[in-house]
């Protein structure tokens, strides 16, 4: 892990004062399809005879699902606005998406219950999905508009993979000027030591925020 010098050299970047009004919680991709064992990648390993090779991922995921739910309990709770984000496509063959963003689907065929949230964290009354079809959830969805329209400048992201999804989705939302917070112990990865890369490089600097799950309920504590 590698600190950018340059970060020793300047003011740490400041939030503006914490309203529950103005914030959100981004979860991201915690949906069968790729955060559940039998959803598309589990399938995809077994049907290419490697039935553990993303247990390291499964595992992991179940780990830090708890810290989601929990944090997700104490959002509705106190009122911070909640956005499901997911991978889904207008089209079977996902044409309309990014190329090659899913591939081998002749081999393992996508089902209708891919796209589902996870029954742990699973949309309730009039929260608010998004659909995305590319890494980022603010390159292919019109999420921006959405927060700017609901008065939202501060932003807890959260879910799966932290390097990926998660990250990219983190960083654009920093660089349209969020407020932006990584749940550290609410993300996961393929691999642990990925996850972990992943959290120093997004929080060096601190331009985004590295928090807990406890550190966010104990600061929206009303």
């Amino acid at each position: 892990m590698v600190h950018d010098p340059y970060w020793d050299l300047v003011h740490e970047p400041t939030e503006a004062p914490f309203e529950i009004a103005k914030t959100a919680l981004l979860i991201v991709d915690m949906q069968n399809l790729c955060a559940h064992p039998e959803g598309w990648m589990g399938r995809l390993a077994r049907d290419q005879g490697k039935p553990d090779h993303l247990k390291e991922r499964f595992d992991f995921i179940a780990e830090i699902t708890p810290n989601l739910k929990r944090l997700l309990d104490h959002c509705r709770k106190v009122g911070v606005e909640v956005f499901h984000i997911r991978v889904a496509f207008r089209t079977k063959s996902t044409r309309d998406g990014k190329r090659q963003l899913l591939n081998r689907l002749n081999d393992t065929p996508l089902l209708p219950m891919d796209w589902d949230i996870v029954d742990a964290l699973a949309p309730t009354d009039d929260e608010i999905i998004i659909d995305k079809s590319s890494v980022s959830t603010f390159n292919s969805t019109a999420i921006d508009q959405i927060l700017r329209n609901m008065g939202k400048e501060r932003l807890w992201v959260c879910g799966v993979v932290t390097e990926g999804c998660v990250e990219l989705t983190a960083r654009d939302a920093a660089d349209k000027g969020y407020f932006v917070t990584l749940v550290t112990d609410a993300c996961a990865s393929s691999r642990r030591a990925a996850h972990d890369d992943a959290v120093q490089r997004i929080t060096d600097g601190n331009v985004i925020k590295g928090r807990t799950t406890a550190d966010l309920i104990a600061l929206s504590r009303s």
